[in-house]
């Protein structure tokens, strides 16, 4: 079980720091595998910081395979018995051939299931997705970065897939880009009329979805995530 309450200190990266302290917590003994840890919210007043501070950290330990999203459930913690035997280095430190690589393989997995979505997707998953477009566009209007209805949308196409080794690959990947989607999503804002374009993509995918048409699903995801790369530089 987690202390009440965390104090964290400069120079370090603060998901860094939060994460340094779950990792001595699961090292200790104190979080122990199985155990879920609390929601995010708990968790960002625990260690006096933001959601997204949070869902940084969280997404480290993820992809050493320390953590796991249960879908439903929330975040149970694994140990070290479950490092991953595939692993990717992180965004930060790979040339740019290696990070084309790892969003070309988000493209060709996130299309894929934006497909089964529309295919088999409950009215739950669709009305989820719905969710997140009207919470991306109120982001968009009150000029905010709207990082968390975005991987929230992201997440959801994967768990509308009905697939949990695909959801669970996505989510492996899509923590490891965390980072990038949130500075792809504030560069966006800096720049007149991106925003909206990037709404608008969301949009058309949604659509897609609802419309429970696979084929255009997996052709405005794939349209998406090639204008997402080419809008840090990359092409695929």
């Amino acid at each position: 079980m987690l202390s009440d309450k965390y104090e964290l200190k400069q120079p370090l990266r603060l998901p860094d720091q939060v994460a340094a302290i779950l990792m001595e917590e699961l090292e200790s003994g104190t979080l122990k595998p199985g155990e879920m840890l609390p929601p995010e919210m708990e968790l960002a007043t625990k260690f006096g910081v933001s959601r997204a501070v949070i869902r940084e950290a969280l997404s480290q330990l993820k992809a050493e395979g320390l953590l796991e999203s249960q879908q439903g459930r929330g975040v149970m913690v694994v140990g070290r018995t479950g490092r991953r035997f595939f692993r990717l280095e992180d965004p930060e430190k790979i040339n740019p051939q290696s990070l084309t690589h790892l969003y070309e393989l988000r493209a060709i997995l996130e299309s894929e299931a934006a497909a089964m979505a529309a295919a088999r997707g409950s009215t739950r998953d669709v009305a989820k997705l719905g969710e997140c477009v009207v919470a991306m566009a109120r982001a968009v209007e009150d000029d905010t970065i709207g990082a968390v209805p975005d991987l929230d949308f992201h997440r959801g196409i994967a768990e509308a897939s009905g697939n949990p080794h695909l959801c669970e690959l996505m989510q492996f990947l899509n923590d490891k880009l965390l980072v990038l989607i949130q500075e792809a999503r504030e560069h966006s804002r800096q720049n007149p009329g991106v925003p909206r374009q990037v709404q608008k993509e969301h949009e058309d995918i949604y659509r897609a979805i609802e419309a429970r048409n696979p084929q255009k699903a997996r052709k405005e995801t794939l349209d998406h995530l090639r204008m997402a790369a080419r809008r840090l530089g990359l092409e695929i």
